[in-house]
Protein backbone atom coordinates (compact mmCIF):
# COMPACT_ATOMS: atom_id res chain seq x y z
CA UNK A 1 0.00 0.00 0.00
CA UNK A 2 2.81 2.46 0.77
CA UNK A 3 4.78 1.43 -2.45
CA UNK A 4 1.40 2.62 -4.28
CA UNK A 5 1.34 5.68 -2.58
CA UNK A 6 4.91 6.43 -3.36
CA UNK A 7 4.31 5.74 -6.76
CA UNK A 8 1.22 7.83 -7.26
CA UNK A 9 2.47 11.21 -5.62
CA UNK A 10 5.76 10.32 -7.57
CA UNK A 11 3.67 10.57 -10.66
CA UNK A 12 1.13 13.24 -9.53
CA UNK A 13 4.80 15.62 -8.42
CA UNK A 14 6.21 14.77 -12.34
CA UNK A 15 2.90 15.57 -13.85
CA UNK A 16 2.90 19.09 -12.08
CA UNK A 17 6.51 19.36 -13.36
CA UNK A 18 5.62 18.59 -16.81
CA UNK A 19 3.68 21.33 -16.97
CA UNK A 20 6.12 23.99 -16.68
CA UNK A 21 9.13 22.55 -18.29
CA UNK A 22 9.96 19.43 -21.01
CA UNK A 23 12.82 18.49 -22.34
CA UNK A 24 13.37 16.10 -25.58
CA UNK A 25 17.02 14.41 -26.18
CA UNK A 26 18.68 16.07 -29.36
CA UNK A 27 21.86 15.32 -31.39
CA UNK A 28 23.96 17.58 -33.35
CA UNK A 29 27.20 18.24 -35.04
CA UNK A 30 30.04 21.20 -34.55
CA UNK A 31 32.95 22.30 -36.18
CA UNK A 32 35.86 24.92 -34.87
CA UNK A 33 39.25 26.23 -36.39
CA UNK A 34 42.15 25.05 -34.53
CA UNK A 35 44.54 27.83 -33.64
CA UNK A 36 48.09 27.31 -32.54
CA UNK A 37 47.52 23.89 -31.87
CA UNK A 38 44.84 25.15 -28.88
CA UNK A 39 43.05 21.91 -28.81
CA UNK A 40 40.73 22.19 -25.42
CA UNK A 41 39.59 25.93 -26.96
CA UNK A 42 38.65 24.42 -30.12
CA UNK A 43 36.75 22.13 -28.37
CA UNK A 44 34.82 24.31 -26.50
CA UNK A 45 33.67 26.36 -29.55
CA UNK A 46 32.39 23.08 -30.97
CA UNK A 47 30.55 22.16 -28.27
CA UNK A 48 29.08 25.67 -28.34
CA UNK A 49 27.97 25.03 -31.80
CA UNK A 50 26.97 22.25 -31.61
CA UNK A 51 24.92 23.54 -28.25
CA UNK A 52 23.44 25.94 -30.42
CA UNK A 53 22.41 23.37 -33.38
CA UNK A 54 20.95 20.91 -30.54
CA UNK A 55 18.67 24.16 -29.40
CA UNK A 56 17.61 25.66 -33.15
CA UNK A 57 16.49 21.78 -33.94
CA UNK A 58 14.31 21.57 -30.91
CA UNK A 59 13.36 25.31 -30.76
CA UNK A 60 9.68 26.75 -31.48
CA UNK A 61 10.67 29.12 -34.03
CA UNK A 62 13.79 29.47 -36.57
CA UNK A 63 13.42 32.36 -38.96
CA UNK A 64 16.57 33.29 -41.30
CA UNK A 65 17.69 35.54 -44.10
CA UNK A 66 20.65 33.34 -45.67
CA UNK A 67 22.62 34.68 -48.91
CA UNK A 68 25.53 32.33 -50.65
CA UNK A 69 28.46 34.39 -51.58
CA UNK A 70 30.99 32.47 -53.43
CA UNK A 71 29.75 29.27 -52.38
CA UNK A 72 29.88 30.30 -48.63
CA UNK A 73 25.87 30.11 -46.43
CA UNK A 74 26.02 33.68 -44.82
CA UNK A 75 23.34 34.51 -42.49
CA UNK A 76 22.50 38.53 -42.80
CA UNK A 77 19.46 38.28 -39.80
CA UNK A 78 18.05 35.44 -37.63
CA UNK A 79 15.63 35.71 -35.25
CA UNK A 80 15.26 32.64 -33.18
CA UNK A 81 12.66 32.27 -30.45
CA UNK A 82 13.59 28.88 -27.76
CA UNK A 83 12.99 28.64 -24.72
CA UNK A 84 15.87 25.43 -24.91
CA UNK A 85 18.55 25.26 -21.84
CA UNK A 86 21.15 22.78 -22.86
CA UNK A 87 22.26 20.60 -20.60
CA UNK A 88 23.80 16.62 -20.22
CA UNK A 89 25.93 17.38 -23.32
CA UNK A 90 27.99 13.98 -24.24
CA UNK A 91 30.39 14.09 -27.55
CA UNK A 92 29.68 10.89 -29.03
CA UNK A 93 32.55 11.41 -31.76
CA UNK A 94 35.20 13.72 -32.73
CA UNK A 95 37.57 14.08 -35.35
CA UNK A 96 40.61 16.24 -36.95
CA UNK A 97 40.33 17.27 -40.04
CA UNK A 98 43.03 19.55 -41.11
CA UNK A 99 42.83 22.51 -39.22
CA UNK A 100 39.16 21.93 -38.31
CA UNK A 101 37.99 20.35 -35.09
CA UNK A 102 34.43 18.11 -35.81
CA UNK A 103 32.60 16.78 -33.33
CA UNK A 104 29.10 15.37 -32.57
CA UNK A 105 27.58 16.00 -29.21
CA UNK A 106 23.99 14.42 -27.40
CA UNK A 107 22.52 16.59 -25.45
CA UNK A 108 19.35 17.15 -23.54
CA UNK A 109 17.39 20.91 -24.44
CA UNK A 110 14.75 22.02 -21.49
CA UNK A 111 12.19 23.93 -22.70
CA UNK A 112 10.60 26.50 -20.14
CA UNK A 113 6.88 27.18 -21.17
CA UNK A 114 4.21 29.98 -21.05
CA UNK A 115 5.86 32.72 -23.16
CA UNK A 116 3.57 33.23 -26.39
CA UNK A 117 5.54 32.70 -29.26
CA UNK A 118 8.67 31.19 -27.62
CA UNK A 119 10.00 34.88 -26.61
CA UNK A 120 12.65 34.63 -23.78
CA UNK A 121 14.97 37.10 -24.64
CA UNK A 122 17.73 34.76 -24.70
CA UNK A 123 17.77 34.83 -20.98
CA UNK A 124 19.87 38.24 -20.85
CA UNK A 125 19.59 40.40 -17.79
CA UNK A 126 16.54 42.95 -18.73
CA UNK A 127 17.07 46.62 -17.18
CA UNK A 128 13.86 47.56 -15.12
CA UNK A 129 14.01 50.99 -13.38
CA UNK A 130 11.70 51.07 -10.28
CA UNK A 131 10.21 54.89 -9.62
CA UNK A 132 7.83 56.43 -7.14
CA UNK A 133 4.41 55.15 -6.03
CA UNK A 134 2.67 58.12 -4.97
CA UNK A 135 -0.47 58.21 -2.08
CA UNK A 136 -3.51 59.35 -3.91
CA UNK A 137 -4.47 60.13 -0.28
CA UNK A 138 -1.39 61.08 1.94
CA UNK A 139 -3.47 61.52 5.36
CA UNK A 140 -4.36 58.29 5.58
CA UNK A 141 -0.43 57.71 6.24
CA UNK A 142 -0.21 59.88 8.97
CA UNK A 143 -1.07 56.65 11.23
CA UNK A 144 2.15 54.68 11.81
CA UNK A 145 4.05 57.17 10.09
CA UNK A 146 4.01 55.31 6.58
CA UNK A 147 4.53 58.55 4.19
CA UNK A 148 8.09 56.86 3.24
CA UNK A 149 6.39 54.20 1.47
CA UNK A 150 5.94 56.40 -1.82
CA UNK A 151 9.60 56.00 -2.26
CA UNK A 152 10.66 52.99 -0.07
CA UNK A 153 7.70 50.65 -1.76
CA UNK A 154 10.22 50.78 -4.99
CA UNK A 155 13.91 50.17 -2.77
CA UNK A 156 12.17 47.17 -1.51
CA UNK A 157 10.92 45.86 -4.70
CA UNK A 158 14.31 46.45 -6.37
CA UNK A 159 15.96 44.59 -3.93
CA UNK A 160 13.60 41.97 -4.14
CA UNK A 161 13.98 41.53 -7.79
CA UNK A 162 17.65 41.74 -7.49
CA UNK A 163 17.80 38.78 -5.39
CA UNK A 164 15.23 36.70 -7.08
CA UNK A 165 15.09 37.17 -10.66
CA UNK A 166 16.93 37.92 -13.85
CA UNK A 167 15.90 41.15 -13.55
CA UNK A 168 18.28 43.83 -13.15
CA UNK A 169 16.20 46.66 -11.11
CA UNK A 170 17.80 50.22 -10.46
CA UNK A 171 16.09 51.99 -7.50
CA UNK A 172 14.81 55.28 -9.33
CA UNK A 173 12.36 55.61 -5.37
CA UNK A 174 12.97 59.50 -5.74
CA UNK A 175 11.78 60.06 -9.04
CA UNK A 176 8.15 60.98 -9.67
CA UNK A 177 6.55 59.86 -13.48
CA UNK A 178 3.03 60.43 -13.50
CA UNK A 179 2.23 64.64 -13.14
CA UNK A 180 -1.36 63.51 -11.32
CA UNK A 181 -1.72 60.65 -9.47
CA UNK A 182 -5.47 61.08 -9.60
CA UNK A 183 -5.56 59.70 -13.78
CA UNK A 184 -2.17 58.12 -13.96
CA UNK A 185 -1.45 56.40 -15.78
CA UNK A 186 -3.20 59.04 -18.32
CA UNK A 187 -2.15 62.10 -18.69
CA UNK A 188 -3.38 65.03 -21.31
CA UNK A 189 -1.92 66.47 -24.23
CA UNK A 190 -1.81 70.06 -25.08
CA UNK A 191 -4.35 69.50 -27.68
CA UNK A 192 -6.50 67.91 -25.01
CA UNK A 193 -5.91 64.16 -26.31
CA UNK A 194 -5.35 61.93 -23.06
CA UNK A 195 -2.31 59.16 -23.61
CA UNK A 196 -1.05 56.15 -21.20
CA UNK A 197 2.66 56.76 -22.60
CA UNK A 198 5.36 58.20 -20.53
CA UNK A 199 7.23 61.18 -21.53
CA UNK A 200 11.30 61.43 -21.16
CA UNK A 201 11.89 57.94 -20.54
CA UNK A 202 14.90 58.10 -22.67
CA UNK A 203 16.99 59.70 -19.61
CA UNK A 204 16.30 56.59 -17.10
CA UNK A 205 18.59 54.16 -20.04
CA UNK A 206 16.64 51.32 -19.29
CA UNK A 207 14.25 49.04 -20.99
CA UNK A 208 11.52 48.80 -18.70
CA UNK A 209 9.90 51.33 -16.39
CA UNK A 210 7.65 50.26 -13.12
CA UNK A 211 5.42 52.80 -11.65
CA UNK A 212 2.86 52.96 -9.34
CA UNK A 213 0.07 54.73 -7.33
CA UNK A 214 -0.87 54.03 -3.50
CA UNK A 215 -4.85 54.26 -4.06
CA UNK A 216 -5.38 53.02 -0.26
CA UNK A 217 -3.81 52.49 3.03
CA UNK A 218 -6.87 53.57 5.00
CA UNK A 219 -8.30 51.52 8.50
CA UNK A 220 -11.49 49.21 7.91
CA UNK A 221 -12.64 50.65 10.91
CA UNK A 222 -11.48 53.89 11.98
CA UNK A 223 -13.09 53.63 15.43
CA UNK A 224 -10.21 51.63 15.94
CA UNK A 225 -7.73 54.19 15.92
CA UNK A 226 -9.90 56.60 16.52
CA UNK A 227 -7.89 59.70 18.69
CA UNK A 228 -11.14 59.91 20.88
CA UNK A 229 -10.93 56.85 23.30
CA UNK A 230 -10.91 55.75 26.79
CA UNK A 231 -10.43 53.10 29.46
CA UNK A 232 -12.63 51.06 28.50
CA UNK A 233 -12.22 51.04 24.59
CA UNK A 234 -8.80 50.99 25.04
CA UNK A 235 -9.10 47.58 26.56
CA UNK A 236 -11.73 46.27 24.27
CA UNK A 237 -9.13 47.16 21.65
CA UNK A 238 -6.53 44.99 23.13
CA UNK A 239 -8.77 41.91 24.09
CA UNK A 240 -10.18 42.47 20.29
CA UNK A 241 -7.37 42.54 18.32
CA UNK A 242 -7.53 39.62 16.06
CA UNK A 243 -11.12 41.35 14.68
CA UNK A 244 -11.50 42.46 11.09
CA UNK A 245 -12.12 45.57 12.64
CA UNK A 246 -8.00 45.97 13.18
CA UNK A 247 -7.62 45.38 9.51
CA UNK A 248 -5.51 47.87 7.40
CA UNK A 249 -5.63 48.15 3.61
CA UNK A 250 -3.11 48.20 1.01
CA UNK A 251 -3.81 49.01 -2.71
CA UNK A 252 -1.71 50.42 -5.08
CA UNK A 253 -1.93 50.67 -8.90
CA UNK A 254 1.61 49.48 -10.57
CA UNK A 255 2.48 50.28 -14.46
CA UNK A 256 5.00 48.98 -16.66
CA UNK A 257 6.10 51.13 -19.43
CA UNK A 258 8.78 50.48 -22.24
CA UNK A 259 11.98 52.44 -21.58
CA UNK A 260 12.36 52.96 -25.56
CA UNK A 261 9.21 53.79 -26.75
CA UNK A 262 7.42 54.88 -23.40
CA UNK A 263 4.07 52.86 -24.31
CA UNK A 264 2.14 51.23 -21.52
CA UNK A 265 2.93 47.53 -21.44
CA UNK A 266 1.13 46.39 -18.76
CA UNK A 267 -1.02 47.41 -16.04
CA UNK A 268 -2.96 45.84 -12.85
CA UNK A 269 -4.40 46.90 -9.50
CA UNK A 270 -3.29 44.79 -6.06
CA UNK A 271 -5.13 44.75 -2.90
CA UNK A 272 -4.45 43.12 0.43
CA UNK A 273 -5.42 43.52 4.32
CA UNK A 274 -3.61 43.02 7.59
CA UNK A 275 -3.79 43.54 11.01
CA UNK A 276 -2.71 46.83 12.32
CA UNK A 277 -2.94 46.69 16.00
CA UNK A 278 -0.78 49.34 17.07
CA UNK A 279 -1.58 52.49 18.72
CA UNK A 280 -2.23 55.82 17.25
CA UNK A 281 0.83 57.33 18.70
CA UNK A 282 3.31 54.99 17.55
CA UNK A 283 5.34 56.17 14.42
CA UNK A 284 6.93 52.59 12.64
CA UNK A 285 7.45 53.88 9.11
CA UNK A 286 7.14 51.55 6.51
CA UNK A 287 9.70 48.53 5.88
CA UNK A 288 10.48 49.42 9.21
CA UNK A 289 11.65 46.21 11.97
CA UNK A 290 8.49 46.88 14.07
CA UNK A 291 6.78 47.25 10.54
CA UNK A 292 7.62 44.32 9.57
CA UNK A 293 6.67 42.64 12.98
CA UNK A 294 2.74 43.73 12.43
CA UNK A 295 0.38 41.39 10.57
CA UNK A 296 0.02 44.31 8.16
CA UNK A 297 3.36 44.53 7.61
CA UNK A 298 3.46 40.86 6.86
CA UNK A 299 1.09 40.87 4.41
CA UNK A 300 2.56 43.91 2.73
CA UNK A 301 5.62 41.63 2.46
CA UNK A 302 3.44 39.04 0.37
CA UNK A 303 1.89 41.23 -1.88
CA UNK A 304 5.32 42.65 -2.80
CA UNK A 305 6.21 39.24 -3.32
CA UNK A 306 3.53 38.68 -5.40
CA UNK A 307 4.04 41.77 -7.49
CA UNK A 308 7.82 40.80 -8.15
CA UNK A 309 6.72 36.96 -9.54
CA UNK A 310 4.42 39.05 -11.66
CA UNK A 311 7.31 41.44 -13.18
CA UNK A 312 9.15 38.22 -13.47
CA UNK A 313 6.55 36.80 -15.39
CA UNK A 314 5.57 39.45 -17.33
CA UNK A 315 9.27 40.58 -18.51
CA UNK A 316 10.88 37.38 -19.28
CA UNK A 317 8.09 37.00 -21.76
CA UNK A 318 9.77 40.35 -23.54
CA UNK A 319 12.38 40.55 -25.96
CA UNK A 320 15.98 41.75 -24.77
CA UNK A 321 17.00 44.98 -26.26
CA UNK A 322 19.65 47.64 -25.41
CA UNK A 323 20.64 51.02 -26.83
CA UNK A 324 23.65 51.63 -29.56
CA UNK A 325 25.67 54.32 -28.17
CA UNK A 326 28.27 54.17 -31.06
CA UNK A 327 28.95 53.19 -34.75
CA UNK A 328 32.15 53.37 -36.44
CA UNK A 329 31.93 51.20 -39.56
CA UNK A 330 31.59 47.68 -39.17
CA UNK A 331 31.53 47.89 -35.10
CA UNK A 332 28.61 49.08 -33.30
CA UNK A 333 28.72 49.70 -29.15
CA UNK A 334 25.71 48.91 -27.16
CA UNK A 335 25.40 49.66 -23.13
CA UNK A 336 24.78 45.94 -22.22
CA UNK A 337 27.69 43.46 -21.26
CA UNK A 338 28.78 40.82 -18.90
CA UNK A 339 26.66 41.92 -16.58
CA UNK A 340 23.17 41.51 -18.82
CA UNK A 341 24.79 37.92 -19.65
CA UNK A 342 26.27 39.25 -23.16
CA UNK A 343 28.99 37.02 -24.50
CA UNK A 344 31.59 37.23 -27.49
CA UNK A 345 30.00 35.36 -30.06
CA UNK A 346 26.25 36.39 -29.19
CA UNK A 347 24.63 37.45 -32.00
CA UNK A 348 22.01 40.31 -32.10
CA UNK A 349 19.57 42.18 -34.37
CA UNK A 350 19.87 46.18 -35.40
CA UNK A 351 16.69 48.19 -35.17
CA UNK A 352 16.73 52.05 -36.11
CA UNK A 353 14.50 53.91 -34.02
CA UNK A 354 12.74 56.40 -35.59
CA UNK A 355 9.51 58.96 -34.53
CA UNK A 356 6.49 59.82 -36.66
CA UNK A 357 3.95 62.33 -35.85
CA UNK A 358 -0.23 61.30 -36.30
CA UNK A 359 -2.27 63.90 -37.77
CA UNK A 360 -3.32 64.95 -34.29
CA UNK A 361 0.47 65.76 -34.08
CA UNK A 362 1.14 63.18 -31.62
CA UNK A 363 4.98 61.74 -31.33
CA UNK A 364 4.96 57.92 -31.83
CA UNK A 365 8.60 55.87 -31.56
CA UNK A 366 9.08 53.48 -34.01
CA UNK A 367 11.47 50.73 -34.26
CA UNK A 368 12.55 49.26 -37.96
CA UNK A 369 14.00 45.88 -38.66
CA UNK A 370 17.09 46.46 -40.62
CA UNK A 371 17.00 42.42 -40.41
CA UNK A 372 20.87 42.65 -39.85
CA UNK A 373 22.54 40.73 -37.39
CA UNK A 374 25.62 41.95 -35.16
CA UNK A 375 27.90 39.74 -33.54
CA UNK A 376 29.44 40.02 -30.29
CA UNK A 377 33.67 40.92 -30.56
CA UNK A 378 33.99 42.51 -27.36
CA UNK A 379 32.58 42.55 -24.00
CA UNK A 380 32.65 45.04 -20.65
CA UNK A 381 30.96 45.04 -17.33
CA UNK A 382 28.56 47.43 -19.15
CA UNK A 383 28.64 47.48 -22.64
CA UNK A 384 29.58 45.49 -25.80
CA UNK A 385 31.25 46.11 -28.77
CA UNK A 386 29.70 44.39 -32.08
CA UNK A 387 30.68 43.59 -35.77
CA UNK A 388 27.88 43.80 -38.88
CA UNK A 389 29.04 42.19 -41.99
CA UNK A 390 28.83 45.88 -44.14
CA UNK A 391 29.58 49.13 -42.99
CA UNK A 392 27.29 49.97 -40.52
CA UNK A 393 27.03 53.41 -42.32
CA UNK A 394 25.46 51.58 -45.33
CA UNK A 395 22.32 50.98 -42.91
CA UNK A 396 22.24 54.26 -41.61
CA UNK A 397 22.72 52.88 -38.21
CA UNK A 398 23.26 55.73 -35.31
CA UNK A 399 23.07 56.14 -31.76
CA UNK A 400 20.18 55.86 -29.89
CA UNK A 401 19.26 53.18 -32.46
CA UNK A 402 18.58 49.64 -30.62
CA UNK A 403 20.03 46.30 -30.80
CA UNK A 404 17.46 42.91 -29.85
CA UNK A 405 17.45 39.63 -29.10
CA UNK A 406 14.21 37.69 -29.27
Amino acid sequence: MFNLMLRFITTLLFSCFCLTTQAITMEAEGRALIFNKDLDSARQAAIKSASQQASLQASAYVSSTQSINQGVLSIDNMQVSSLGMISNIKILDEKIQGRMLWLKIRADVNFEEGCAGGVEGHGYQKSVAITAFPLLYPAQANLGDLSNIQTELGNQLSNLLNQNSNLRALNAGQLSVHETAQTAPSRQLSAGALTTVLDHTRQLDVQYIVSGVIRDVSMHDPATTAVQRNILIDFYNRMDYRSKRHLRTLALDLYVHDGFSGALLFNKQYITAGRWNLSPETRTGFASAAFWQQDYGLQSQKLLQQIGNDLSDKLRCMPFSAKITRSDGQHIWFNAGALSGIKAGDKLTVYRKSSFFTEDMRSHVQLINTRKTLTVTEVQPMFAIGRLAMDGAVYNIQPDDVVMAW
